[in-house]
């Protein structure tokens, strides 16, 4: 049977959805959903569509099955975290439509800007209440793989999802585990190296995602979307070294730590990526290589990162290496993914280190 014959098309309100919220009977499979992204703004905008009489997209949710003793369906939102979430957070007085995102043209503006739900006049509450959504249900017997082919069907020409977004989707094994894993660690809160909004949008997972590919793949290969796939699918099921990456990974985050030593102007400067992961590269090439990073390596990168911005200073300190350092900064500039510029930069810090 084709998955469209097996879902039904029925018009709900924000109260049948708000009720399931109350209960616990609707919720967001984190195994295939995104984070919850959305802006205020975003879930503004939302609110003022609602309250216009607007239409939205729809909304999928699967039902997962009913209880047999209290006769409560649960659904999983397939498609539409978003919107359900905006909704919820508004009924429950989480935020309030701040002037600034409503549109001030329409005609209820002056009624409704700057209110949180339970300062509205009782006509735009129930205008909330009884909004109508089209809700299409997916039914009980549909395997777990045809939802997600459809969430990743329904999302892949959304320009709001990036390439994580649909990783994260499409593969819930081994690979993904570690990423997420390691994304968790207090290493990138402490040196402030991914904002909220990172986080939100997976980035965090996604520059995760790139070092363990090049711990898999090497300095030489292409970090492309391609490659990550290729290595998410590669250990999906089964990640052989999945322990001594994590080991190694995080040996090298705390030499990383060591050198940042609580410095602002540090994480700062690695908060710029591409050094990051040239100075992940070069730690990873010593530790495999049986080595440790020495205190005279950490002291040489610091004067280099300290004073990276003064010519004066690194003329005196790096004398022999200038010519390479200014190659260095070019290359940090311009072409930073290009496969060349990546190995050069590798080799130049390494010149200066070792």
């Amino acid at each position: 049977m084709k998955l469209i014959e097996q879902i039904d098309i029925q018009p709900q309100s924000t109260k049948w959805l708000f009720d399931l919220h109350t209960k616990g009977l609707i919720e967001v499979d984190n195994s295939f959903q995104r984070n919850y992204v959305w802006l205020e703004k975003n879930q503004i905008k939302l609110i003022e569509t609602i309250l216009i009489g607007s239409p939205i997209p729809e909304i999928y949710l699967w039902n997962t099955g009913t209880n047999s003793e209290t006769g409560d369906t649960k659904y999983s939102i397939v498609d539409g975290q978003q919107r359900t979430g905006a909704i919820f957070q508004f009924i429950q007085n989480k935020y309030k439509l701040k002037e600034a995102s409503l549109d001030s043209e329409i005609d209820i503006f002056s009624e409704i800007k700057n209110r949180t739900f339970s300062n509205l006049d009782d006509k735009h509450k129930q205008a909330i209440w009884s909004y109508v959504f089209s809700i299409r249900i997916v039914r009980t017997p549909v395997e777990r793989e045809k939802i997600v082919q459809m969430f990743l069907r329904l999302n892949s020409g959304n320009m709001t999802l990036n390439p994580q977004e649909l990783r994260n989707a499409e593969f819930e094994g081994e690979f993904m585990l570690l990423a997420s894993e390691l994304s968790e660690l207090a290493f990138w809160e402490d040196n402030k190296l991914f904002g909220l909004a990172d986080r939100r949008r997976m980035r965090d997972i996604t520059f995760v995602s790139n070092l363990l590919t090049f711990m898999k793949l090497g300095i030489d290969e292409e970090i492309t979307s391609k490659n990550i796939n290729r290595i998410y699918e590669l250990f999906n099921e089964e990640y052989p070294n999945r322990e001594k990456d994590k080991e190694i990974f995080i040996e090298i985050t705390e030499n990383i730590n060591k050198i940042i030593d609580g410095n602002d102007h540090r994480k700062s400067f690695l908060n710029g990526k591409v050094h990051l992961y040239t100075l992940f590269n070069f730690i990873y090439s010593i530790i495999i290589s049986g080595n440790s990073l020495t205190d005279n390596q950490i002291d040489k990168y610091r004067n280099f990162i300290d004073n990276y911005d003064l010519d004066l200073f690194l003329n005196q300190h790096f004398e022999k290496y200038i010519s390479i350092i200014n190659e260095y900064k070019s290359k940090s500039k311009e072409g930073t993914n290009q496969k060349s510029n990546r190995i050069n930069r590798f080799e130049i810090l390494k010149q200066i280190l070792e």
